[in-house]
């Protein structure tokens, strides 16, 4: 589909979350995956610093923890197949501004499901009063 310039999509990608006080932590992939090398950007010791799991030369995972949203972007990159390989992230210093940049990009042509899925009849609206 690629090869026909259609937009592919990979639907399901496993996100885990977690907050510990202030400090967010979102990690995106398959738990217990193998990895051969871990790529981080930021600073460690400030809490707030991006990993990305390699295993070959593709991204196979990785983890935000002090961002907001970044995970969210991060995220759709990897959904619509636009995440860079592990080489270029390795050129690039484990750099995600030009991932995020290139998901809001296309952010116009992207949609939500939220309509569609309320108008599911088997989404219960429950009203207390």
């Amino acid at each position: 589909m690629n090869m026909l310039d259609k937009r592919c999509e990979f639907k399901y990608l496993p996100l885990t979350n977690l907050t510990i006080g202030d400090t967010h932590i979102y990690f995106v992939g398959e738990r217990n995956h193998p990895y051969s090398e871990v790529i981080i950007q930021g600073d460690v010791a400030s809490g707030k610093f991006a990993a990305f799991y390699v295993y070959g030369d593709e991204i196979c995972g990785f983890v935000t923890v002090g961002y907001q949203n970044l995970h969210l972007y991060l995220l759709q990159a990897m959904k619509l197949l636009i995440f860079p390989s592990a080489t270029m992230m390795r050129a690039a210093g484990g750099d995600f501004k030009s991932i995020v940049s290139s998901v809001l990009r296309i952010s116009p042509e992207l949609s939500t499901m939220r309509l569609s899925v309320l108008n599911q009849p088997s989404v219960m609206r429950a009203e207390f009063g």
